[in-house]
């Protein structure tokens, strides 16, 4: 062994070398992997949701005071994390001015403190009247409206038919 080590002394001195840094690169990638599976898939995003906690019962009302609205037809609300997700339908005589104030009106169920922590998510959809054949797609006006957290407005897609 002490032949072998004074004939190969700089190959047993990088061997040594590469085998201390494979050893770590492993111990990192299992750690690394150890960690992630461990943690909340909302990583910290979701830190002091209980101060501002919706409950099912406040959905429930603020469904049944959408559709209480005019010329509104359907609404669903989906709370994922802090985003909050209104799908609202209206009849076909709607304008787009009239869905936008209704989904406007949405914003007063909520105090500041909600509206600064969640964000709200608006897909509108105004139907055509038309029934539709079979493999035919919809000519119905989709409407997509975004109000990020601490946001002053709800931004909106292009308003156009699809």
């Amino acid at each position: 062994m002490k032949k072998f080590y004074k004939e190969n002394r700089v190959f047993v001195i990088l061997m040594g070398i590469a085998l201390v840094c494979i050893a770590i690169i492993i111990w990192m990638f299992v750690g690394y992997i150890i960690d992630s599976s461990t943690s909340n898939k909302y990583g910290n995003r979701l830190d002091g949701i209980k101060d501002v906690e919706i409950k099912d019962e406040k959905i429930t009302e603020m469904e049944t005071s959408i559709l209480e609205m005019e010329k509104v037809q359907d609404v669903k609300i989906n709370l994922h994390g802090k985003l909050l997700n209104f799908n609202i339908s209206f009849e076909k005589d709607t304008t787009i001015d009239d869905a936008h104030n209704v989904s406007i009106s949405c914003l007063e169920f909520f105090e500041e403190d909600y509206l600064n922590f969640y964000d709200l998510q608006f897909l509108v959809t105004i139907e055509d009247g038309k029934t539709v054949e079979e493999g035919e797609d919809p000519a119905d006006l989709i409407i997509i409206g975004y109000r990020k957290a601490g946001a002053t407005t709800i931004t909106w897609s292009n308003n156009a038919k699809k």
